[in-house]
């Protein structure tokens, strides 16, 4: 009777993961081939990026969001976020060669994902990050809406993409603006503090690390909510082309981590979410297990009803992410949270569910 009400309770949860032999995993490609030969996963990384990597002086270590994106790689080919190899690149450019190169495996770098670089030699996998050019005020200023600015002088760096499209933008929604061009965003805020414009435009990330860093952080608004937005410039880590075990392996580990979001699997819970076993019996069946945890879960985690090897890695390789690096959300609140170092709302980086794009594609 308990099993039969086990298999009635599998029918009722959905699917039943796929409980046939493990298939052969495909032999190793050009770039996973490199990785295992000198067990390390070497990722390009800017340490001017704060928030994204940048130079922790109370650790001496290079850590931020894109940092740990390339620790969960590591971990998901080697079951260790410490077999990460960080490049430093402090333009886009030099990262883009050494990556043609194969000096790096991976760029992460806060490029943003646009036609026009997709298609060059180089592939990007999903966007991690969804960023765009906004607005930051005084925080006397109560302006919240674009008909606030109607009329005001607003500071943007020469050359930048505030420059460009901001004005265009204003027109319209049937507003008007002033431009004030600076030679740098560091002169662009303190023209705001001063009193020299009303605003000043660029994207959030970097509106948010100039208010951070203008000595008084309480001084100045951010607009974040993503009606208040003028572009799309999501962030996206870059590969070679033509690689497209390589490409899938950075593809399903990104998702993997929003995939453990949307599952409530995090590094706190995620020993409890395993299949039980007792001194060294495996304490429950199948149908137990999934019985317990779900379908989904055990796809997820579980090394025997896994589906990582098509990838050639371990079936329940995000089993070792998440407990060593986290989920997105983990990911995201470590670097980018309301008491991280760069507090950034999640917004348009929220899960599909909550308002956000993040959206991973079922794990079957």
């Amino acid at each position: 009777m308990k099993k039969f009400i086990s298999l009635l309770l599998l029918v009722m949860l959905g699917s039943w993961p796929t409980l046939a032999q493990t298939p052969t995993p495909p032999p190793a490609g050009p770039t996973l081939n490199g990785i295992l030969s000198r067990r390390l996963v070497n990722c390009g990384v800017n340490p001017n990026l704060f928030g994204f990597g940048y130079l922790d002086p109370n650790t001496g270590q290079i850590n931020g969001f894109d940092v740990d994106f390339c620790r969960a790689i590591a971990a998901a080919i080697f079951g260790d976020a410490t077999a990460a190899q960080l490049e430093i690149y402090t333009t886009v450019e030099d990262g883009e060669d050494a990556l043609r190169s194969g000096e790096i495996d991976i760029l992460l770098h806060n490029v943003v994902l646009t036609l026009g670089d997709d298609t060059r030699d180089l592939e990007f996998a999903p966007a991690n990050f969804y960023n765009g050019q906004s607005i930051m005020v005084r925080s006397e200023n109560n302006s919240a809406e674009w008909a606030d600015l109607d009329g005001a002088s607003i500071c943007v760096v020469e050359g930048s993409t505030a420059e460009n499209r901001l004005l265009p933008y204003m027109s319209s929604l049937g507003f008007s603006g002033q431009l004030l061009t600076l030679p740098t965003l560091e002169e662009a805020r303190d023209a705001l503090s001063e009193g020299r414009c009303d605003a000043q435009s660029a994207d959030v990330v970097n509106l948010t690390v100039l208010q951070q860093r203008s000595g008084d952080p309480n001084a100045f608004r951010v607009w974040q909510r993503a009606d208040q937005l003028y572009t799309r410039e999501p962030f996206a880590p870059v590969i070679r082309a033509g690689d497209d075990q390589w490409a899938n392996i950075v593809r399903w580990t990104l998702w993997g981590l929003i995939e453990a979001e949307q599952l409530g699997v995090s590094s706190e819970n995620v020993n409890a979410l395993i299949r039980r076993i007792e001194g060294q019996t495996v304490a429950e069946s199948d149908a137990e297990y999934i019985a317990r945890v779900g379908p989904a879960v055990s796809r997820f985690l579980d090394p025997t009803l896994g589906i990582g090897t098509p990838l050639s890695l371990a079936p329940n390789f995000m089993l070792g992410v998440i407990r060593e690096v986290g989920n997105y959300g983990e990911i995201y609140n470590r670097h980018l949270g309301p008491d991280a170092m760069l507090p950034i709302e999640r917004g348009l980086n929220s899960l599909w569910r909550d308002g956000g794009l993040l959206y991973a594609p079922d794990w079957q």
